[in-house]
């Protein structure tokens, strides 16, 4: 056998076995020509089992709102670690029941993480505010100036009565 016999019998067999993978492809096309590179599941339709769901409508997507009202609860704010853990359980079951798609739930779960690593600045921020309040109080206290009488008719212990 000459080389390029060899050559002319190897690009007729690759030739061969592509037109046979292609036929044992999903026929399912993108918008842009791409075609599926699943194989063939159901041989009356020539889908993937994954374009073969969402033809017949097991696959279809679930209501975002519902998704989202199922999702969120009666999480009114995420200021507690309990709120965003609620969250994110919530999210292991969308996830699990296949009502989020894996790159949201994982765009979520990083938001969670985002969250959590957010509250102890939040509660810092909030002590420093307590803190401010109790000085204004504070402060606001010793400025005032004293009554002139106690309610007993004698003037308040370590006040000294000016007026005369």
């Amino acid at each position: 056998m000459s080389l390029e016999s060899t050559a002319s019998s190897s690009a007729n067999r690759s030739a061969i076995s592509s037109r046979a993978g292609a036929q044992n492809r999903c026929t399912h096309s993108t918008v842009d020509g791409r075609r599926c590179r699943l194989p063939v599941a159901n041989a009356a339709t020539g889908l993937c089992f994954r374009h073969f769901e969402l033809r017949d409508g097991r696959g279809a997507a679930p209501d975002p709102e519902t998704v989202a009202d199922e999702l969120l609860g009666s999480i009114e704010d995420f200021s507690s670690a309990d709120s965003i853990n609620l969250f994110l359980g919530n999210l292991v079951k969308q996830l699990v029941r296949k009502r989020i798609a894996r790159p949201d739930a994982i765009a979520l779960a990083y938001i969670g993480q985002l969250l959590l690593n957010t509250l102890p600045a939040l509660r810092r921020e909030e002590e420093a505010e307590r803190e401010d309040l109790a000085s204004q109080y504070l402060l606001q206290a010793f400025e005032r100036k004293p009554p002139s009488e106690a309610p007993s008719g004698e003037p308040e212990p370590g006040f000294s009565s000016s007026r005369q």
